[in-house]
């Protein structure tokens, strides 16, 4: 008789919890005991690779993550591929003599190619907010990440003008988005497509205690289905970044460590290393 009070209490309980924090749960859990391969190589650096398959799935599907970590000492800068042109990640990673490269922010994928996104390195400004119509603050173009005297920041909260991002102060800016978290707090995501459903993703985050952390998920393969832009939010949370901002994903995502491609990017359609994209920027760590 015991026994049934607490079973019929505990399920009493239990229906006043919501079910998606039943499945958030266990994603956590799932997400904490992945397949993780750590490959720390360099000083400051720490490079960690995980698989969920369909026997332990994560958000219900097989996943493949890359996690950089990068200590608040290491020399982290944004480079572009020559005006005009676009430039493979790995690349931009060599010409730079980086130990590590993420690609960046969304561009112009025919001529005049470049950047879509106001970017800003150094001082000069080398691509600038694509033209659109009735010009609004696009979930694209809604964030920025800024280095100011060599420490990172993401910031929001653009008004509609095209050129608010010249007045931001700092000697690098990239124009990118959604935004996913601003100081522990949880982003808003218009419900469209692009957020809502799977994708490969990139996205950047810092911590409190000031390290950077990317993040590349692979994705439209049966081996990583990728994530949507909420699952993506949950991810950098787990990691710890009280700050966050998606990059730009699909066919661009890579990551590149110690001279090799360290994910699977999509754009051959094979779950390989070779389906790397031109693109118009990247993050490089020296």
């Amino acid at each position: 008789m015991k026994q049934r009070f607490l079973f019929l209490a505990l399920a009493a309980l239990l229906a006043l919890v919501p079910s998606g924090a039943f499945a958030q749960a266990e994603d956590s859990l799932t997400f904490a005991q992945g397949f993780w391969l750590d490959a720390n190589k360099a000083d400051g650096l720490q490079l960690r690779l995980a698989s969920y398959t369909e026997a332990r799935p994560l958000f219900g599907a097989s996943q493949s993550l890359a996690v950089l970590i990068v200590s608040p000492d290491r020399t982290c800068a944004l480079v572009a591929a020559p005006e005009g042109t676009l430039a493979l990640t790995s690349e931009m990673a060599a010409a730079a003599d980086a130990l590590a490269a993420v690609n960046g922010s969304f561009f112009h994928m025919k001529a005049p190619y470049g950047g879509s996104t106001y970017a800003r390195i150094d001082g000069v400004c080398v691509s600038e907010n694509a033209p659109v119509e009735n010009f609004r603050r696009d979930p694209q173009r809604s964030g920025a990440i800024v280095v100011r005297d060599g420490r990172f920041g993401i910031v929001t909260g653009f008004g509609p003008e095209r050129t608010y991002e010249e007045s931001l102060p700092g000697e690098t800016v990239l124009t990118t988005g959604p935004m996913l978290l601003q100081a522990g707090d949880t982003c808003a995501l218009h419900p469209f497509k692009f957020n809502s459903n799977r994708h490969p993703r990139t996205a950047f985050g810092i911590r409190p205690d000031g390290a950077l952390v990317f993040v590349v998920a692979d994705g439209r393969s049966s081996q990583a289905a990728g994530l949507s832009m909420a699952e993506l939010r949950q991810v950098m949370r787990w990691l710890g970044c009280s700050d966050a901002i998606n990059l730009d994903g699909g066919g661009s995502s890579t990551m590149v460590f110690l001279g090799r491609i360290v994910n699977h990017p999509c754009d051959n359609r094979t779950f390989d290393a070779a389906g790397e994209r031109p693109v118009a920027n990247a993050f490089v760590i020296k």
